[in-house]
């Protein structure tokens, strides 16, 4: 394994412009020759030496060597729950111990990078992205144009359309999506919204081909400390950075931020030249890292030239790829960035973004939106609401979360936020799991067990009495959540015989229905698979 990943490696630092030359003088040790093949002259210590090495010199891994081997890492892992080969601590063990995790036959395809991991761990090891960086250099190169969600980056800007999650490649969805999606069109106009998916403006596309060309082979090694970002909850100046899943599937959350954003007169850019965050994709191992990070680096200068520095994402992968990237750029790799790729296409970040999730946002704003609610006498109470908070929020940047967000936001509408078994269990999602058909069994399977438990029993007092969870509907903060929650249900109930038959909503068309919003001019449910037309006529919106 360690041969493969070094020869892949030595000729992608050869390919990025020469800079094999800036191997460190201290790991130059290990190969004899630059043009020489790696396994001559090295003792195979040497070799498990250099990848581990090499592993640390990646930006997105910490120092997995103050592991103390606890376990807590295992114990909450999502992948770990279905598959025991999968065990984080043990893979970390490998790693400082010279143990070879392809002998092992260790299952890095089995990841949700959920960052479950990162959450657990006291040292704050991310045992997800050391996973991801074994798989990139497994897999090699990314040929953009041969990957649907590179391609469609490349073309249209953004990953994920309605062309790349069409019902022929992902017939799982059954008829329900294959309706929808033919009446995506007609949806869409009802919203306001033209054709099938955000136009970006030809010379920002442009731009993007640029970026994608010239990061396709490049390698950024860590260049100084990551540093910690920081943030604030901002009230104006919003820089409204779209889902490209949402837009996709359900463009009603978009149209309903909006609309909330005019009820309360805050000052928001809704600009059509940002990209796509590339987190789907990027999470997937379909675009390189380096991608997704110059990218972002663009989408970052767009916000501070407009005067609009909070970033505020649709998305809670958005908002992980959005601080991750904000952070690494931070660091002697963002001059790079601006130097190497942004400057050819007229663009610079200067690192004044301010990133906040647009529930944040809505959440500072909480008394406001429940004057507004009052005033449109269309109060949601006896909604019973499970609330999932994405793991991209919640668990990879955990210290800067606010603690119970959604059930906050839930209780302004006068719905009831309920507790559940499984509510801190991931999505199912997966990215990998969902593209690839081969995976999406283990998809259907974490979704079976987050739904059923919001429909299930829960002990809530010392005297081991029983509250009925029963919730009406699942509220989410992310599309992604959204899609894999509603689209798989069909599916799931013909497989395991059971009924669910569950609504999936967001927040944001939670709150606008609260105030007085149309369902379908605005909120979009039309779009769902799993129909909310009973939920809502019970409370009283239809």
């Amino acid at each position: 394994m360690y041969i493969k990943m070094l020869d892949s490696i030595v000729q992608n630092l050869r390919d990025d412009g020469g800079r094999d030359k800036e191997i460190r003088s201290e790991e130059m040790k290990y190969v004899s020759l630059p043009g020489a093949r790696l396994e001559k002259g090295l003792r195979e210590e040497d070799l498990k030496k250099f990848g581990v090495r090499w592993l640390l010199t990646d930006s997105r891994i910490s120092n997995f060597y103050s592991c103390v081997q606890c376990g807590a890492c295992t114990s909450i892992c999502t992948a770990a729950s279905i598959d025991k080969r999968y065990n984080p601590r043990r893979l970390v063990e490998f790693l400082i111990t010279g143990g070879d995790v392809e002998e092992e036959d260790y299952p890095l395809e089995k990841c949700f990078s959920c960052h479950a991991c990162k959450y657990a761990c006291r040292k704050g090891i991310c045992v997800a992205d050391i996973v991801k960086v074994l798989r990139e250099n497994e897999r090699g190169r990314i040929k953009c144009h041969d990957e649907i969600h590179c391609n469609s980056l490349y073309e249209r800007g953004l990953c994920v359309t309605l062309d790349t999650h069409s019902p022929d490649k992902f017939p799982e969805w059954g008829f329900l999506w294959e309706k929808i999606h033919n009446n995506m069109k007609k949806i869409r106009s009802e919203l306001g919204l033209e054709g099938l998916y955000r136009e970006i403006p030809q010379n920002s596309l442009d731009e993007i081909r640029e970026i994608v060309d010239r990061t396709g082979h490049k390698r950024f090694k860590k260049e100084g400390e990551i540093e910690e970002v920081k943030k604030r909850v901002p009230e104006n100046k919003i820089y409204l950075f779209h889902s490209c899943i949402g837009d996709a599937h359900y463009p009603g959350i978009t149209t309903s931020i909006k609309y909330i954003f005019d009820r309360l007169g805050i000052d928001y850019m809704d600009d059509p030249r940002h990209s796509t965050c590339t987190g789907f994709a990027y999470y997937g191992d379909k675009i390189p890292f380096s991608t997704m990070l110059a990218v972002n680096a663009r989408n970052f200068a767009l916000a501070e030239e407009a005067g609009y520095p909070n970033v505020a994402p649709v998305c809670q992968t958005s908002y992980g790829v959005l601080m991750e990237s904000a952070g690494v750029l931070k660091s002697g790799i963002g001059q790079r960035v601006n130097e190497e790729i942004l400057s050819r296409v007229n663009r610079k970040y200067k690192g004044g973004v301010n990133i906040a999730h647009v529930s944040e946002i809505l959440w500072a704003q909480r008394g406001r939106i429940k004057e507004e609610i009052k005033r449109s006498k269309h109060s949601l109470a006896g909604l019973r609401v499970a609330t999932h908070n994405g793991c991209h929020y919640t668990r990879m940047f955990r210290k800067l979360a606010i603690p119970n967000l959604l059930d906050e936001l839930v209780s302004v509408t006068g719905a009831e936020p309920v507790e559940y078994a499984e509510k801190s269990l991931c999505c199912g999602m997966g990215f990998g799991h969902t593209m690839e058909q081969e995976r999406r069994y283990l998809t259907r399977e974490i979704t079976q067990r987050k739904l059923r438990s919001a429909q299930t029993l829960r002990k809530f007092d010392q005297k081991a009495s029983q509250k009925e969870a029963g919730a009406d509907i699942v509220l989410v903060a992310c599309p992604g959540c959204q899609m894999t929650l509603d689209r798989n249900q069909e599916l799931i109930e013909n497989e395991s015989g059971m009924e669910i038959g569950l609504p999936v909503l967001n927040y944001a068309q939670l709150i606008a229905l609260a105030m007085g919003a149309d369902a379908y001019e605005v909120a979009g449910v039309q779009s769902h698979s799993v129909p909310l037309e009973a939920v809502l006529e019970r409370v009283g919106v239809l």
